[in-house]
């Protein structure tokens, strides 16, 4: 933090001197503490260094397994369906077909997904509650899933499908 705060206004020797200082690799300085006269602390006791070389990860959700195991390429594949979205509901509407509404139904499902998971990802984390309850909730968000896709799929092959529910939506008039 030191490293940033100070970039812009030191020179490099002063900038070299406040990063032995805050990674605590300063062999040619003693390290004293700055409070040894402290009413709690007693001056004879050895005195703490001034910053801490050990590196502490504090990362409390656990990893997305994704396909490729890079997160990149799943980001990259929640951006493409993003942006798939924006002409398959468009196109899946305006000619209804069963491929537009499976398309629609299983990008929808995809998005809404993923969605949830990084919700369930960020919020319901081991810390807070254990191991145990984040494993659930996210075999519970499978559940959901699969059972709004194959919700779906049903309302698709067995009835009107989601183009034609759309549209007829679109058509009720109101009642005078």
């Amino acid at each position: 933090m030191a490293n940033c705060i100070l970039r812009g206004t030191l020179s490099k020797p002063a900038m070299a001197f406040a990063r032995t200082l805050v990674s605590g690799q300063s062999a040619a300085l003693p390290r004293v503490a700055m409070f040894t006269g402290s009413l709690v602390v007693p001056a004879a006791r050895k005195a703490q260094p001034l910053a801490s070389t050990t590196v502490r990860h504090f990362a409390v959700s656990p990893v997305r397994c994704s396909s490729g195991g890079s997160h990149v390429t799943l980001w990259n594949a929640e951006r493409a369906l993003s942006v798939a979205l924006l002409g398959v509901i468009p196109v899946g509407l305006m000619f209804p077909s069963q491929v537009g509404d499976t398309l629609i139904a299983v990008s929808v499902v995809m998005h809404q997904h993923w969605g949830l998971e990084a919700i369930v990802t960020d919020y319901v984390r081991p810390i807070l509650f254990g191991t145990t309850v984040p494993k659930l909730a996210h075999g519970l968000l499978l559940l959901v899933s699969a059972a709004t896709l194959g919700g779906l799929f049903y309302f698709n092959y067995n009835d009107i499908g989601i183009a034609g529910f759309v549209r007829k939506i679109w058509s009720t008039k109101a009642k005078e």
